[in-house]
């Protein structure tokens, strides 16, 4: 079981160096690091774009949550542009899933396939193909800052497209709130 586990880990790492699927986050792909940074109570709109080098198929997004529930995901409003035959996307709360990604149940499970007739192209997963995934920030844990989301965007293999970690720290006021409330229980003893 470890060697087929180190067998995923080192195909994941290989595929994601040539990823053609990318997330990006309130319109920016491969922000620096990967990483993006927020304030609780705000929200970011995530996406799911393909430079056409992708196969179509059934894909993952999966968050996990750093530590706790810092967020929430609301996908009412989602538009799929992707202009194939076969689009969805829904939340898929398989346990054996979630385990082999190695993120939290439920999962985003998207489907973008194209079926057309002997002879002819399926259309390419190239563009915006899934838009409008709406990250609410619900908070952060004042132990430990950042409160980070990982959202990670996998195949049906399992292997590792792309990353996007979303940095969730406090506001400047809360942070010399905390501060100036540090400082007086220093006082007090």
């Amino acid at each position: 079981m470890k060697k087929v586990i180190i067998t995923l880990v080192v195909l994941a790492v290989a595929a994601g160096a040539n990823a053609g699927l990318k997330i990006s986050v309130n319109g920016v792909v491969d922000p620096p690091d990967s990483t993006v940074i927020t304030y609780p109570s705000e929200s970011l709109i995530i996406d799911i774009w393909g430079d056409g080098q992708t196969p179509m198929g059934y894909f993952f997004l999966g968050i996990n949550l750093a530590g706790g529930e810092y967020g929430s995901i609301d996908i009412s409003a989602v538009t799929i542009p992707y202009p194939g035959n076969m689009k969805s996307i829904d939340w898929l709360d398989d346990p054996d899933i979630c385990s082999l990604l190695g993120v939290k149940c439920p999962v985003l499970f998207i489907e973008l396939v194209d079926f057309v007739p002997p002879g002819e192209i399926p259309k390419p997963l190239l563009g915006l193909l899934v838009d409008y995934i709406k990250f609410h920030c619900d908070g952060y844990n004042p132990v430990q800052i950042p409160s980070d989301v990982t959202l990670s965007l996998f195949d049906m293999d399992g292997i590792l497209l792309d990353t996007q970690v979303i940095h969730q720290i406090p506001e400047p006021v809360t942070i010399a709130l905390l501060g100036l409330g540090g400082l007086f229980l220093r006082r007090r003893k």
